[in-house]
């Protein structure tokens, strides 16, 4: 049955269910690019910073055992002397601390995308069911997982063996050597495994992480079914839009839907701002703001406008400068004559069956508007 839920999982994941997703905490990550960075910080640090610390530590312990017969032999010097002992080391460990903890939290963020997901940290109790965690133990996932930790098991004997290859003729191995050559030794050693041991750590952490996308990605992938169900949950009911119809209608307020529907032009934004003009010759001085608004209220009037076939002219300046400055029921400003007046005569061009109808229309509206 789980295999024929995977093969009609056909279709991409929607961004819903991404989203859902990624709030869960479900993301493709692979643990071994957090080792490998923090591996890699660590690394750095040796390279950088542990020479001269280490040429600090070698002095400090020299200091020490020279002038241990002037330690006092007391409570506070024993403590002062301890004290000093840690702070010497702290500074010398702190910053490898430091350095793989901001390695592995990038390392984590670069996964998940720096986000914070409590639920992935909740007790998942399906976890606890038996039939799960056989599957778990026994399906592909877990021979996958076989095979990255075989891959490491093949690292870490990699690692031995080209270190072997690299020192096996150090003179440490066969001669007598001067006591400074051993700290050298140890240093290039540990560079050298460290050095080795990040690179095959990448390739492993590289190959997980691809079959981790890609195991992400599968169960990610929803049937047609599941599609349609997502894109009917989307749609908006009878009731829903008829609330949103008359949530338009409060928003519009005094502006009448006559006024809109009975306007000379609509002038927009085009998306967020749409005011209504009328002019009426032998009645209005000059064009007159009959309703204005933003975004939900600009969408409704050009709605009405739509439904009614009253011309819309696009004009971003003149839309957002009539919004601003100009008052409903009231004249356009002055300066705003000429623009206008070339809008007027644009639409009178252009809609002359409009405006040969527009009188008798306005003639029937005014008992309504009154």
């Amino acid at each position: 049955m789980a295999d024929v839920d995977k093969s009609s999982k056909t279709e991409p994941p929607t961004e819903k269910k991404l989203s859902e997703s990624r709030s869960k905490g479900q993301f493709a990550k692979a643990p071994e690019i957090g080792m490998t960075m923090t591996l890699l910080a660590g690394l750095l640090v040796i390279l950088f910073w542990a020479p001269s610390k280490a040429l600090d530590l070698v002095e400090f312990t020299r200091s020490l055992f020279e002038n241990i017969d002037s330690i006092t032999a007391t409570q506070e010097g024993v403590a002062h002397t301890m004290t000093h002992s840690y702070w010497t080391m702290a500074l010398i460990v702190l910053p490898l601390l430091v350095a793989c903890f901001f390695a592995s939290f990038i390392a984590e963020g670069l996964q998940t995308g720096f986000r914070f997901t409590p639920k992935a940290i909740e007790p998942k109790l399906d976890k606890m069911n038996p039939v799960s965690g056989a599957k778990r133990v026994f399906g592909t996932k877990a021979l996958k997982a076989f095979l990255v930790d075989f891959l490491k098991f093949l690292a870490i004997g990699s690692v031995v063996w080209l270190t072997l290859l690299i020192f096996l003729d150090d003179p440490i191995f066969y001669a007598v050597v001067d006591i400074k050559h051993l700290p050298q030794f140890i240093y290039k050693l540990f560079v050298v495994m460290f050095a080795i041991l990040v690179l095959l750590l990448l390739i492993v952490a590289i190959i997980n992480f691809m079959i981790k996308k890609k195991e992400h990605d599968d169960d990610m992938k929803m049937t047609k079914e599941e599609v349609k169900e997502e894109r009917k949950s989307k749609e908006v009911s009878p009731e829903v839009k008829s609330a949103q119809r008359k949530k338009a209608m409060e928003l519009l307020g005094g502006q009448g839907v006559t006024d809109v529907a009975t306007a000379d032009v609509v002038v927009t934004n085009p998306t967020h701002y749409a005011v209504a003009l009328r002019y009426e010759k032998g009645t209005d001085l000059a064009p007159v703001v009959v309703a204005k608004g933003e975004n939900l209220l600009a969408r409704r009037i050009k709605i009405i406008a739509a439904e009614h076939e009253v011309p819309m002219v696009e004009n971003k300046p003149v839309a957002q400068t009539l919004f601003a400055i100009g008052k409903v029921g009231s004249p356009i400003p002055l300066e705003l004559y000429q623009v206008v007046a070339e809008i007027l005569a644009l639409v009178y061009k252009t809609h002359a069956y409009y405006f040969h109808r527009l009188k008798a229309r306005r003639l029937l509206a005014k008992p309504i508007a009154a």
